[in-house]
């Protein structure tokens, strides 16, 4: 039989997998083992992608070595391909089967394009191609852009980040430019609530942009947008957010779409060891500090099984949104809180530190890591 802690695989390189990790060393400390098996050997800091082609942001990103090596647990850089729930084993395509005791999964979800002839941001991999199209509408004294989403329940955010910031950039420019939101949301940013919402209107009311609300998008066609109840919607160039479907390993239930269902721990179903966590699972919004609130519940069901620590609280979401607008960000956040989450070192920030993703120990880690920090 084996000897040593308990074994845990980490499956994620992401934000979920890396909360989960930082989380359960600080919960449980020596008495497990981890190792975060990812795809990649860089973290990189998505949710800023959006206003690199502002100049008001850079990507960064943190190479996982050195987060390993500080936190104390293994990094293994594989590609995970299945997973045995009855023998508690994932079998990566390097390495082979790795038995464990207990397994958190963070593999996310995989963006795939959602609406032909319109250019799909996923993020920083397409933050050039989206350069080239400010780069059009200002070569063209302007036009109608339009930033289109075909699901309401995945995260909407970005999509309203990039027409604020592209309103604002065309005003600054005094190019004649209209940005219009297309969404099947029935009020924009639904998912943060009356509040949430009633602010971003706010927002967008202010920044001039023009929005269409419970509008499903058929295809673009010649310049147009085509809807079955609105008709055409005249479109010089068109964003689009993804459509997310699951990773669908081999051995994991998952629905129709490919998502993994999940109790309220995150347990997968029938095992009791292995948890799901993230954009992978059947949650409904797809967003990185849910994310790593799920993460929180995982490692501190497996920090109460080593026993470091009380049983935890089922997963109970609060979402919070920091907007970028090009000019003051809007901090939002559904449940609305009755003050200050905690002290803050700027009184007006209502968390601390100020992160795009919101988890409780990835980013006071990144602010307390900034030499980790690699931008690009």
């Amino acid at each position: 039989m084996p000897t040593g802690p308990p074994r845990v695989l980490i499956a994620g390189g992401g934000v979920a997998g890396l909360e989960a990790a930082l989380a359960l060393r600080a919960l449980a400390g020596d008495r497990v083992a981890i190792t975060l098996v990812a795809a990649q050997p860089r973290f990189v800091y998505r949710p800023l992608s959006v206003g690199v082609p502002f100049g008001g942001a850079a990507t960064t990103g943190v190479d996982l070595v050195a987060i390993a090596d500080d936190r104390r647990f293994d990094l293994l850089l594989d590609r995970v391909e299945a997973i045995d729930l009855d023998r508690s084993s994932l079998r990566t395509a390097a390495h082979g089967a790795l038995p464990y005791d207990h397994a958190v999964l963070a593999l996310g979800a995989r963006p795939l394009s959602a609406l032909p002839g319109a250019l799909t941001f996923r993020g920083p991999q397409d933050v050039a191609r989206f350069g080239e199209l400010l780069g059009t509408l200002e070569h063209g004294d302007g036009g109608r852009i339009a930033f289109v989403a075909r699901s309401a329940t995945s995260w909407t955010l970005p999509l309203y980040e990039l027409a604020l910031m592209t309103a604002r950039w065309a005003t600054r420019r005094e190019l004649d430019c209209q940005v219009l939101v297309v969404t099947p949301e029935q009020t924009p940013l639904e998912a943060l609530g009356d509040e949430g919402s009633a602010r971003m209107r706010e927002a967008l009311d202010r920044a001039r942009v023009e929005l269409y609300l419970g509008t499903v998008v058929d295809r673009v066609d010649d310049g147009v947008l085509w809807e079955p109840v609105e008709g055409a919607i005249p479109a010089d160039l068109v964003v689009a957010l993804p459509v997310l479907t699951g990773p669908r390993v081999a051995g994991l239930p998952r629905d129709p779409l490919g998502f993994v269902p999940v109790d309220g721990y995150g347990r997968v179903e029938a095992a009791s060891t292995t948890y799901a966590v993230g954009d992978m699972t059947a949650h409904p919004v797809k967003q990185g500090g849910l994310a790593a609130q799920q993460a929180d519940v995982a490692a501190a069901c497996i920090a109460a099984d080593v026993g470091a620590a009380a049983p935890p609280e089922p997963y109970e979401p609060v979402l919070r949104a920091l907007v970028l607008t090009g000019g003051a960000p809007l901090f939002l956040r559904n449940p609305p809180a009755d003050g200050p989450e905690w002290p803050a070192e700027d009184p007006a920030i209502p968390w601390w530190p100020p992160h795009k993703v919101m988890g409780a120990h990835l980013a006071p880690y990144l602010a307390a890591h900034h030499e980790l920090l690699e931008r690009r």
